[in-house]
């Protein structure tokens, strides 16, 4: 970098472009890169002096160990435009070689400046203040974590990054999608305070929140940005005194916020175009469901009979509306073509060796509505997950306010044609169905002749996995990925 030169015949002052004042009386040349750089030396030690001078101080934190001793004193400030926002502040203690989180004190920063912490006795670890780091979170009234810090007891170390946690019990987390990207927490115990970091993973953008004893379930009060992924944490404590928590158990989940009904519809036209030659449509009779001889056997034995639905996995698109929202039954419309190009069920399958078989009737009838939910493939074919409600059902308000409703007499995946009396199904995708509403197994035997009916198949892979855990879709499809427009 070169320095500018100024060049004057008359008395006069100027500013440069880089505000350096100049007076001059006669001709001459200056560098303004060396000003330039001394002028910016001594603004940055003005402007780390006056913030000194300005930082608000927020908490005396005094640290003690199990017999009430001292370890440490420390104050925290902060500049005075997150002051204004800092409105709860938590603070978490943590033990450094094991990673654990041993305690937490959440109080109101605007009353309480004076604050104590107390490290759990504990014969496993030390007491010594360079075995402990303590995490400080200003919190606004909005639950969002505006400003945080991490400070080791120890005064003469710097401070540390902390290791994912260790040491505490496992605490099983799960989420619902309760509609239009809100979403609820679910725990596995009501016991014990529940204290939630909910994080979006491209921003950082943290939040906390606390959930009192006695339930088991919490609800984020707004909504998540769609498609977005988020991380959360939740600890759970016992009181010691008010706002005073030793931790004793963990969970973490990550996921990906449901889609916007708009992103929703765009996805639906993708699936329509793939599915725009009518040449692939074939007749179709029964819809089936698979699973492991021994489930049915157990509805037989143990619900009298009665397929409970169970809560829609994360299988497909991540963003998908339905994942974690409402409970149903799958059942499959993919059929294979014999060399006479007739329809046939498929010999094995990945979810069961037992087949139970459905008429297309009792889903696409005049008491259900039929849904588009999600379109996806596994590297290999594509699949369109429909979904089919009782009207006016609580799954059905679900579905009308995030999915696209569909005809059932004028889409292009599964269809009555009214001038042939019969159902089409789209041989050009595997069509799944998504019914959310229990089956009573004997009743359907029982209605009518071949209305439904039990085979067997062969089974392949491991179905428990599939069925509870879910496969995620191809990500680098061109096709059914929105993201590659």
């Amino acid at each position: 970098m070169v320095g500018r030169v100024i060049r004057s015949k008359h008395t006069r002052t100027q500013w440069t472009r880089t505000g350096i004042r100049v007076r001059q009386k006669t001709t001459y040349r200056v560098r303004v890169l060396e000003q330039t750089q001394e002028t910016i030396r001594r603004f940055l030690e003005g402007q780390r002096f006056n913030q000194l001078q300005t930082a608000i101080l927020m908490h005396d934190i005094e640290v003690r160990d199990g017999s009430g001793e001292k370890l440490r004193m420390m104050r925290i400030k902060s500049e005075e435009h997150i002051v204004h926002e800092w409105t709860n502040s938590v603070v978490m203690l943590t033990h450094t070689s094991s990673s654990q989180r041993l305690a937490v004190v959440v109080l109101d920063a605007k009353t309480h400046k004076k604050v104590l912490v107390e490290v759990p006795h504990n014969k496993s670890y030390s007491n010594r203040a360079s075995d402990f780091i303590m995490e400080i979170f200003g919190v606004n009234s909005n639950g969002k974590i505006v400003t945080c810090c991490t400070r080791s007891l120890d005064p003469n170390e710097q401070n540390e990054t902390i290791d994912p946690v260790e040491g505490l019990n496992q605490l099983q987390l799960s989420r619902r999608h309760i509609s239009k990207a809100k979403y609820e927490i679910r725990f596995s115990s009501s016991d014990g305070t529940k204290f939630i970091f909910l994080t979006e993973s491209e921003t950082d953008e943290k939040h906390f929140f606390q959930c009192a004893s006695g339930t088991t379930k919490y609800e984020i009060p707004f909504p998540l940005k769609p498609t977005k992924e988020y991380e959360i944490n939740v600890f759970r404590g016992e009181c010691l005194d008010p706002g005073r928590f030793t931790l004793s158990e963990h969970g973490s989940l990550k996921f990906q916020a449901a889609m916007s009904k708009g992103r929703l519809s765009s996805l639906h036209k993708r699936a329509t175009e793939f599915c725009n030659d009518r040449a692939l449509h074939r007749r179709i009779h029964f819809l089936y469901r698979n699973k492991p001889h021994q489930y049915f056997d157990n509805i037989r034995s143990q619900n009298r009979g009665e397929m409970k639905r169970y809560m829609k996995n994360d299988g497909g698109d991540q963003a998908s509306p339905l994942n974690r929202a409402i409970p149903g039954l799958f059942f499959s419309a993919f059929y294979l073509k014999n060399c006479d190009g007739q329809l046939i069920v498929p010999p094995t399958s990945p979810f069961g060796d037992q087949r139970f078989h459905v008429a297309v009737p009792f889903f696409l009838n005049s008491k259900n509505n039929l849904y588009f939910a999600d379109f996806y493939c596994h590297y290999t074919n594509h699949h369109v997950t429909l979904v089919v409600t009782e009207a006016n059902s609580e799954s059905d308000k679900f579905c009308k306010e995030n999915l696209i409703f569909l005809e059932s007499i004028n889409n292009p995946f599964l269809y009555y044609n009214r001038s042939k009396h019969c159902f089409f199904i789209n041989t050009s995708v595997n069509v799944e169905v998504f019914y959310t509403e229990n089956i009573d197994i004997g009743r359907l035997l029982s209605c009518r002749p071949n209305y439904a009916f039990f085979t067997f198949c062969g089974s392949v892979g491991d179905s428990r996995t599939k069925s509870f855990i879910g496969q995620s879709k191809n990500i680098n499809c061109d096709i059914c990925n929105l993201n590659t427009l």
